[in-house]
């Protein structure tokens, strides 16, 4: 086999970048590696090898050897769809890779080595075949999709490395980025803190911190946003991670109007010098500090500043006709609600109004997490009322939520652009969890709604959980019409190399995560969303009960043996898997591990409020706990020190950041799977409070003050490396014999 690609002389740098991929791929598969050429070359003189066969990169437009395929392609010009045709050009036997633009000309190389070398690409790595050579002949397949966006939001969240997109550098990006086009999406959105925007927005006002100390003006928990890389450090990754995507004809939203958060706060030099009019917050409340507070945009000057931050992403970026805004999300100004949500109301016209002047012809992303919080379906229905439907978009991803204000109550079907969205999780959920049921269900909604224009995944936390992951990435591009178990299946089929007992695995682990899909239901209560063992000292009250723990605990003890038996396979599974595998089972039996320590909770709960005997309940959760602990360090996935090693070997760490790492993972919203925070904090709380329930002497106060005490101590030790005390097969085979008992 001889093979010459044919590229673009004179293209967006995207169809360059699919000439060397499909080189790359092929010199993977066959050893061997192509030439490459451009379109100018090739039609002035090809080799006259009489064995040559040719890859032509992009259509007609930008390609000139393409032109001389006569057949008409039915691929819109700047669309998202694609061919890959076997031709005849010049005598040789070619192949054409025909995309709409940039990225759907990448989506064509990458399909064609997933339809006909069966490549397969995940976020963790791809599954590459051997071959003697590619197939060039009878290859017709063309493609396109109803939605025209389709991507990622990463957040701002901190704790472990894998979960945590702010710890991610330049390489873990760009193969973050390549999985992105690889499955066909078009959208990638970065919410993890401005960087140094504000330094760039008003130089010579405000100053970058310093590297080497805490933010002056921080918060505590998650609202500690102490750096844990120099800021111009950060300023240079983010620079380096956009132009990446945009090299690849990536849609990037900017961040426009009210952007101040959580994660996003005004710098204290600027609040001194520029001294903008404030909306106020009531004391108590989130963001009722001077630096979280939303700046009066009602004031023209501080519309100008707030724009002027994101005339500056535009200008250190550059930009591509699309933005996003929060509005005043999660923000209460006034006790009277109509006079609150009249002001928010406003606030999004002004952003409208703004972006016409400035950037006419764009669209507006209108995320709906305040919607789905605060909002009635009256109220979204009335701010619906005022928007212009060309203008904006409703980024809805709150779409799987159960609660009864969602987008199906807000007449949004068949009315208003609106884009379907995954939230999934929040921050502490890591694990394996989704109503799969009600998901595709609501997707054929979708499908069929000419107003619906895109599909988004928007969890607090990325990778955990593969199945949810590859589930959005596969009905992003073409919304499936089988039921989950079929979608399970051929998940299995393409990820694994024990295919038929990880699928056995993930059929029984199911209906476990469904238990703890987010917003399951109209009250929030402190069990239903996230897990409630690593925090129930604080949000449960032991002396009362609740008929809801019986929604949770019988399906529990329903699936108690498949569970145990579940935890059995894993372990034999161990030591014989593939790095795929092993994250996986990891992930599975972190699943039924949370719901397990999640179900003795409740129960003890129960019987403690009952007057009954707890000692055997008490005696199982901490065993169990200890367990999932010693689980969780046999895998540096799990450990603060292995993510803190990392930061550092990408670049010198704030020496002040490890307490803030500690802060950020251990929150009352935050606390998650972290081998440090479950040895040193969740574990003695438990025994703690056993000794108590089991003595009949529950002092909740008393609880409260070891534990704070106890989370002070924890911050101020340094971090060492985890211990794996036993092997991990081992710990799951005693914690089955825990469930079984």
């Amino acid at each position: 086999m001889s093979l010459l690609i044919v590229r673009p002389h004179n293209a967006h740098k995207a169809y360059t970048i699919a000439a060397e991929e499909f080189c790359a791929l092929c010199h993977k598969i066959t050893g061997e590696r192509p030439g490459i050429v451009t379109d100018v070359a090739a039609k002035e003189a090809l080799p006259a090898h009489p064995s040559l066969q040719l890859v032509v990169i992009g259509g007609d437009d930008v390609n000139l050897l393409a032109r001389e395929y006569k057949e008409m392609i039915p691929i819109p010009c700047g669309g998202e769809g694609y061919a890959v045709l076997s031709a005849t050009l010049r005598g040789h036997n070619s192949l054409l890779l025909w995309g709409g633009r940039g990225r759907s000309t990448l989506y064509a190389v990458y399909r064609y080595f997933e339809v006909y070398l069966n490549c397969k690409w995940f976020w963790d790595g791809d599954k590459l075949p051997a071959a003697d050579s590619l197939p060039m002949e009878d290859i017709r397949l063309t493609e396109t999709t109803k939605f025209l966006y389709r991507g990622t939001r990463y957040f701002a969240h901190r704790g472990l490395h894998r979960f945590q997109a702010e710890h991610w550098n330049a390489e873990d990006w760009q193969k973050e980025i390549d999985w992105l086009v690889k499955k066909r999406l078009n959208l990638l959105m970065l919410r993890i803190g401005q960087d140094d925007l504000f330094q760039k927005a008003f130089p010579g006002m405000v100053d970058y911190p310093s590297a080497k100390e805490s933010l002056p003006f921080t918060g505590d928990g998650f609202n500690d946003r102490t750096l844990f890389w120099d800021l111009r450090f950060r300023g240079d990754l983010r620079k380096q991670i956009l132009q990446y995507a945009k090299d690849r004809d990536l849609l990037l939203p900017e961040d426009c109007g009210t952007m101040t958060h959580w994660y996003s706060r005004t710098p204290e030099d600027f609040l001194q010098k520029m001294r903008p009019s404030l909306l106020s917050q009531p004391a108590g409340t989130n963001y009722a500090e001077s630096t979280g507070l939303v700046w009066d945009i009602r004031e023209e000057e501080n519309l100008d500043l707030y724009f002027r931050l994101t005339d500056t992403h535009v200008h250190e970026y550059g930009q591509s006709g699309l933005f996003h805004t929060i509005g005043l999300a999660e923000r209460a100004f006034s006790q009277d609600r109509e006079e609150n949500l009249r002001l928010k109301l406003l606030t999004y016209r002004l952003i409208c109004r703004r972006l016409r002047e400035q950037y006419p012809g764009s669209k507006l992303l209108l995320a709906s997490w305040d919607l789905w919080m605060f909002y009635t379906p009256e109220e979204v229905k009335a701010l619906l009322a005022q928007l212009d439907k060309e203008q904006v978009v409703l980024l809805d991803y709150t779409a799987d939520s159960a609660r009864k204000s969602n987008y199906r109550t807000w007449s949004v079907e068949g009315s208003f652009p609106w884009i379907f969205g995954i939230f999934h999780a929040y921050e502490p959920s890591g694990e394996v969890r989704g109503d799969y049921p009600m998901l595709i269900g609501r997707l054929q909604h979708a499908k069929k709604d000419p107003f619906c224009k895109g599909m988004v995944f928007w969890p607090e936390v990325s990778h955990g959980d593969p199945f949810m992951t590859e589930f959005f990435a596969q009905n992003a591009w073409e919304v499936s019409e089988q039921p989950v178990e079929e979608q399970l299946k051929a998940f299995c089929t393409a990820r694994y190399t024990h295919r038929e007992e990880l699928l056995a695995l993930w059929e029984k682990v199911l209906p476990l995560a469904k238990l703890m899909s987010w917003s399951k239901y109209e009250a929030v209560t402190p069990w239903a969303e996230t897990d409630i063992f690593c925090r129930a000292v604080y949000t449960l009250d032991f002396g009362q009960d609740d008929p809801l723990y019986d929604d949770y605990l019988l399906p529990l003890e329903t699936h108690r043996y498949n569970a145990a038996e579940s935890l059995r396979r894993i372990a034999l599974l161990l030591g014989q898997e593939d790095d795929r595998e092993t994250r996986d089972l990891y992930d599975l039996a972190r699943t039924i591990l949370t719901r397990y320590l999640n179900g003795l909770t409740l129960t003890l709960c129960r019987q403690y409020s009952h007057g009954e005997e707890v000692k055997e309940t008490a005696e199982k959760l901490l065993r169990l706990l200890a367990l999932y602990g010693d689980f969780l360090a046999s895998n540096q996935e799990y450990s603060l020190f292995a993510t803190l090693r990392a930061l550092n070997e990408t670049a010198p760490v704030n020496p002040n950041f490890t307490p803030t790492l500690k802060r950020n993972c251990d929150n009352l919203y935050c606390r998650s799977a972290v081998t440090e925070c479950v040895l040193e904090l969740y574990l003695p709380e438990v025994e703690r409070l056993t000794e108590q329930l089991k003595a009949g002497k529950y002092d909740k106060e008393a609880l409260v003050s070891f534990c704070k005490a106890n989370q002070t101590a924890f911050e101020a030790r340094p971090l060492i490396p985890t211990a794996n005390k036993e092997h991990p097969a081992r710990v799951l085979q005693q914690a089955a014999e825990v469930l079984e008992k």
